[in-house]
């Protein structure tokens, strides 16, 4: 019992109280056969070496249960190695006696000329010594990525990761005491670690100047305010290469939930064409947030699994940003997203030329039969009010999208400026932004200005609570004329699955939503006057 199925190819060992026996009592007329030297030999062949043992390989030894066997692992984790044999009496449960009934089967390292390490494993010289014992070379605290820190005698794997993470944070260590601050690391094990590490004065200079005086490589210079999206920057000062990042976004990306599209858009309904307009306000979208894997993941992935042809971005706080996205739904470098077989990779964005616009548009250019041109963009202020007005052309049908943004506090003259810009009702017109400001107006009714609301105003489009209060509620909704809504399929939605990533920062910890606001979007026609001939 105790041991598992691993060790039934493992070769046995004799079991016998002591190696010593032979010798206590000899008999001067009587020697030593040859198959009795042979037998000493494996007998020295086959010691456990505690040094490398697993829990199961321990509680072979005599005496040795489940219980102390985790304490001789626990022990040996917290100084590194057990240097010789008599090390193991400082174990809880051992003590003197149990170690001298153990000590015939035990070893801790390689002897010259022949091998007392256990058959079962390689010795440790051969693993992770040969680098610091045999060449006796140190390891630079702030240089090391985590597989040489794990290299280092003492150090575990998530030791390793607690070095590079309290690095990545507080910046370059300055003395290796200052790893007593690092979680899991303790006096005792310091002492046993700190003979092989190092920190190079004369690189550390370099290390707290890179990217703008700032260690790690955060920048903190950044000329926009900050938002819980905002990616973080690392240098290769961190230990990690640009190959490991990419493999730790992989794993963090293989762990963010994706949701499964709860219908299978063919761009058509009813037996007619069809494609989905959508209302996205991504929080203060500056490109240093744009440069974060995880939310491009989750704006690329959002738009191509609801297959949306036009979205109306708001809070677009520069070009580039909007331009990132668009190059990476057209020419994909992230797997993922390359993953999606419904792209057809010719995506155009645009901007008013307007300063301080936070408006952006996307749409798709060509997807399945329905073609998307851009006609005219154009856009005007009212007050701290942002309206840019943008006409596609939609296959043989003029469209002309809305796209507001609106302040915190209630406007008294938006109204009148919807209602001026929409005056012509042979046009078809779409409303999309945040109505939050007018929440008070749209208490009772689903309508402003006239237009009309495609989804309820009672809908809360907070992406982080759903529930109905004063302080977590946003109005994201998409408004239509007459003429509009009778290109309406009546079919809508508010995506609150899948807009979180664990490469994005929520606060101290990770697996943040690309914005607060959920995306909305609604669904039309491609052909003139589908809705009223239904």
């Amino acid at each position: 019992m105790g041991q598992n199925s691993s060790s039934v190819n493992m070769p046995l060992r004799i079991r016998r109280k002591s190696l010593r026996s032979p010798f206590l009592r000899r008999s001067s007329k009587s020697n030593l056969s040859a198959t009795f030297t042979i037998a000493e030999d494996n007998q020295k062949v086959d010691l456990l070496n505690v040094n490398l043992a697993s829990e199961e390989e321990l509680m072979t030894l005599p005496g040795i249960n489940r219980v102390i066997a985790q304490n001789i692992v626990e022990h040996r984790k917290a100084i590194g190695r057990f240097k010789k044999v008599e090390d193991l009496a400082l174990v809880k449960g051992i003590g003197a006696e149990k170690l001298d009934q153990i000590r015939p089967e035990i070893c801790v390292n390689k002897r010259r000329n022949q091998s007392c390490s256990s058959s079962r494993a390689q010795s440790l010289d051969s693993l992770d010594s040969h680098v610091n014992y045999r060449t006796n070379k140190v390891t630079d605290l702030n240089r090391a990525n985590i597989f040489e820190l794990q290299c280092v005698p003492g150090f575990t794997q998530e030791l390793a990761a607690n070095v590079v993470d309290y690095r990545s944070k507080k910046g370059a260590f300055r003395k290796l005491d200052d790893l007593l601050k690092v979680k899991g690391i303790t006096l005792m094990h310091l002492s046993n670690i700190s003979p092989f590490l190092t920190i190079d004065q004369d690189k550390l200079t370099e290390i707290v100047q890179v990217n703008g005086n700032c260690a790690n490589g955060i920048n903190n210079n950044t000329n926009h305010r900050r938002s819980p999206s905002t990616t973080l920057k690392l240098s290769l000062c961190n230990g990690l290469s640009a190959a490991s990042i990419n493999d730790i976004f992989e794993l963090l990306s293989a762990y963010s939930y994706r949701p499964i599209p709860e219908e299978d858009f063919c761009y058509a309904r009813n037996g007619e064409k069809a494609l989905r307009i959508a209302s996205w306000n991504l929080q203060n979208f500056t490109l240093d947030k744009a440069q974060n894997l995880g939310v491009r993941e989750v704006i690329c992935r959002t738009i191509l699994e609801n297959k949306w042809s036009i979205i109306a971005f708001q809070e677009i706080q520069d070009l580039e940003a909007l331009k990132l996205i668009c190059d990476t739904l057209n020419k994909p470098n992230l797997r993922r997203i390359g993953e999606c077989k419904n792209n057809s990779k010719q995506w155009s964005f645009c901007m008013s030329d307007l300063k301080n616009s936070q408006l952006g548009f996307l749409y798709d250019t060509c997807n399945a039969g329905v073609t998307i041109g851009l006609n005219s963009i154009g856009q005007s202020n009212v007050d701290d009010c942002q309206i840019a007005l943008a006409d596609f052309k939609i296959n043989n049908i003029e469209v002309v999208v809305l796209n507001l943004h609106l302040p915190i506090n209630e406007l008294n003259n938006v109204e009148d400026k919807i209602k001026h810009t929409i005056s012509n009702e042979e046009n078809m017109f779409f409303v999309m932004g945040d109505f939050t400001a007018l929440s008070k107006k749209v208490a009772d009714c689903d309508e402003i200005a006239g237009v009309q609301a495609s989804l309820p105003f009672s809908t809360n489009t907070h992406s982080l609570n759903v529930k109905s209060t004063a302080i977590n509620r946003f109005l994201d909704n998409i408004l239509t004329n007459k003429c509009g809504q009778a290109q309406l399929t009546g079919v809508w939605g508010v995506v609150r699955q899948g807009l979180t990533h664990l490469a994005i920062p929520c606060g101290w910890n990770w697996g943040g939503p690309v914005s607060t606001h959920c995306p909305v979007w609604a669904e039309i026609y491609a052909s003139p006057n589908i809705g009223t001939a239904l």
